[in-house]
């Protein structure tokens, strides 16, 4: 605060009732990465000569911005808030004192207090960020079924308020079995590294590049194996938070051409039978065993098709 404040609010209190200065009713909630407007207004327009506003976090007495001499005042700002509390300087002149705060951080939790000074009235209320919301990661399927040998989607949206290059890292990982945890694939510092993959998944799973830009950061799993049924999860990373979201690879159908497998094996057990009609009349310990390679053939094939 400014010496000629100072003087003006010792004599506002000294010789006035104050002035009415409206807030928000309720304390804010705001968005990690995003921007949030504190309200601070007066109802009947203030003069701009002698008007002073100024913005303070009540924890830190951090100087959040000044508006001064009919201006703003940004370099009085405290180093944390410059380029990211302005104004709304249209509105100022209207009696409209409220800031928009930029690039939320955790940080930003806290009270903050709005002064307003106006030749020897001075009026005041406090604003309170009470909460900020980490990163919202979210799959629209939990579970998601697919036939073998084809290729399935595992969906994982980023909150669109985050843009891309604030993301330090995105990875999927297969988890069902910790403590054996598998990297399918990863996003780092704006760029894919499908090499870091196991070797199971590589070149075989990939993002959806152009929808990264959009908070899109979707896994495509080719070539779906028995093998791929369990738990993935999508985990990301930003400097203040890592949050995550899970999918599910279920119960895995068999493709055309398994099912024309099974069908030839079956065949195959069919004609087996068919064929040993002729000898079963010689009944002996070598009809058997043509009997017990048949069962086995059959067996073969139902582990070829799974």
């Amino acid at each position: 605060m400014s010496m000629f404040g100072v003087l003006i609010y010792a004599a506002a209190l000294l010789t006035s009732e104050g002035l009415l200065v409206q807030g928000p009713a309720q304390p804010l909630v705001a968005q990690l990465g995003g921007s949030i407007i504190l309200p601070c207004s007066v109802e009947t327009p203030l003069p701009m000569e002698e008007l002073e506003v100024e913005w303070k976090r009540t924890d830190e007495e951090a100087l959040v911005h000044l508006f001064q001499n009919g201006e703003d005042r940004p370099e009085a700002q405290h180093q944390s808030y410059r380029d990211r509390a302005h104004f709304f300087s249209e509105q100022i002149f209207k009696g409209n004192f409220s800031i928009l705060l930029e690039n939320i951080t955790v940080a930003d939790t806290g009270i903050y207090r709005c002064v307003v000074f106006s030749y020897q009235n001075v009026g005041e209320i406090s604003v309170t960020i009470q909460h900020v919301e980490r990163v919202v990661v979210t799959a629209e399927d939990q579970i998601v079924f697919a036939l073998v040998g084809e290729d399935v989607v595992l969906n994982c949206m980023v909150d669109s308020h985050i843009p891309p290059q604030r993301i330090d890292e995105v990875s999927w990982k297969k988890v069902d079995k910790k403590p054996d945890i598998v990297l399918v694939l990863l996003f780092q510092n704006g760029s894919i590294f499908p090499e870091s993959s196991h070797k199971r998944y590589r070149d075989r799973a990939e993002f959806f590049r152009q929808e990264i830009p959009k908070g899109n950061f979707s896994l495509r799993l080719k070539n779906v194996q028995t093998a791929d049924k369990g738990e993935y999860m999508c985990e990301v990373h930003t400097e203040n938070s890592v949050s995550s979201a899970t999918v599910e690879i279920g119960r895995l159908g068999m493709s055309a051409l398994h099912i024309i497998t099974l069908m030839l094996c079956f065949i195959s057990l069919l004609l087996t039978f068919v064929l040993s009609i002729p000898v079963t009349i010689y009944i002996s310990k070598k009809g058997r065993p043509r009997i017990k390679y048949a069962f086995n053939s059959f067996f073969y094939c139902i582990t070829i098709v799974n």
